[in-house]
């Protein structure tokens, strides 16, 4: 080899050792950008307040920040690769049904979604329920085209709860207020009608000679009157004490054996009426709650249906229950007289309130009693019925 090849030879090779060097150089460089890079997405993930977790086209995780860690049960490492699936177990609170996945919907449609409202998490540990918000985004390279899926969630448990205790702050306030109202028409009608007839016949004693035979109608009248007064105080404190009664410790009550005792304690009656009851709480028996104002309320629902039957019609009485959406449902039907609720339905419910008076005694006070019950244990109580139609009551509690 010539002095001029080796001298060229030398120079490809110092060209070729520059090349190596500057590439390697360069991949050094790169390699600590990439590092960087992915130190600085790391301490941005564990920064956020929010819980973070990133899949790819096949909706496997490629990584989820401690937030979201700590909330699903799962750490980084072993959920990484998975199908967002396994690890992210979220339902429906009211259905407890498998919610949509978040991630699929979003790979089909490629839009942002919003998490529904009534979603609760799972945790995997320690079998906890979160209340979580917010969204679910594609994530989208330089050009646009999709390369995975971002879900970025919050805990709002807290604030779920704190929402739940305001709420039921403002219905007691709510409550109060047509309590006071109750009490206010009481007073200002039923009581003061027995007061005021005495207040006029002991004026007319005290301002007139009283003629013969006049002296025993006042009495009578009077007494009429001083017993009407009585009755409604009793009355009162009968209300006044189902305020109380919300200070007894809740139990577990069974709805069919509510029906069973309070079938025993009239067994006379529905022997004589030929009562025939269809009773079903295959659904759901029993809840914890008040015993004394449950068998308050079963008592007076099939006692009216019992008094209000249909001359020669055998007599139905349907007693069931249903769970939806988390709420227990009973139902109350019967086949009797039934109620024209276009003209008397904003009264049903009312203190006095009686709409076949020459079927049955009683002083209107049944209705009232039950749905003040319902309303004291968090319920709600509806109507339908039709004159001679029969009449369906439909409770609905919160467990």
């Amino acid at each position: 080899m010539s002095s001029r090849q080796r001298s060229n030879a030398n120079s490809i090779y110092e060209d070729q050792a520059t090349l190596f060097a500057d590439r390697s150089a360069v991949e050094k460089q790169f390699d600590t950008a990439l590092q960087f890079d992915k130190e600085r997405q790391s301490v941005i993930l564990q920064s956020i307040g929010d819980a973070v977790i990133a899949t790819d086209m096949d909706g496997n995780i490629v990584l989820m920040n401690p937030i979201a860690e700590k909330l699903t049960g799962w750490k980084s490492k072993e959920a990484e690769n998975k199908p967002v699936t396994d690890v992210l177990h979220i339902i429906n609170k009211l259905t407890r049904e498998e919610s949509a996945n978040p991630v699929l919907a979003v790979l089909k449609t490629r839009k942002s979604l919003k998490l529904d409202p009534d979603t609760v998490l799972i945790s995997r540990n320690e079998k906890r329920e979160y209340s979580i918000n917010d969204s679910c985004a594609p994530i989208l390279d330089i050009e646009g085209n999709i390369m995975g899926v971002v879900l970025v969630f919050r805990d709002v448990t807290k604030e779920m709860a704190e929402e739940a205790l305001k709420e039921k702050i403002t219905a007691d306030l709510v409550q109060r207020n047509k309590d006071h109202e109750h009490f206010a028409s009481i007073i200002s009608h039923d009581l003061r009608a027995p007061v005021s007839n005495i207040l006029s016949l002991t004026a007319w004693v005290n301002n007139n000679d009283l003629k013969e035979g006049e002296s025993e109608f006042i009495m009578n009248a009077l007494s009429t009157a001083a017993k009407r007064l009585d009755s409604v105080i009793v009355d009162l404190n009968v209300i006044l004490s189902i305020g109380k009664q919300l200070d007894e410790k809740k139990e577990q009550v069974h709805f069919s054996k509510l029906v069973t005792d309070i079938q025993e304690s009239i067994a006379n009656i529905l022997e004589k009426e030929k009562a025939h009851f269809k009773i079903d709480f295959s659904r759901v028996d029993e809840m914890s709650t008040i015993k004394s104002y449950m068998y308050s309320i079963f008592y007076n629902l099939i006692s009216n249906s019992i008094k209000y039957r249909r001359p020669g019609v055998p007599l139905d009485i349907t007693v069931e229950s249903d769970l939806v959406n988390e709420k227990i449902i009973l139902r109350f039907k019967d086949n009797g007289l039934g109620v024209d609720l276009e003209r008397s339905g904003a009264k049903i419910f009312g203190l006095y309130q009686r709409f076949h008076a020459d079927k049955a005694e009683g002083k209107g006070m049944g209705l009232y009693m039950v749905k003040l019950q319902v309303e004291k244990l968090g319920g709600k109580i509806s109507v339908m019925s039709g004159v001679n139609q029969g009449t369906e009551f439909t409770i609905t509690l919160i467990p």
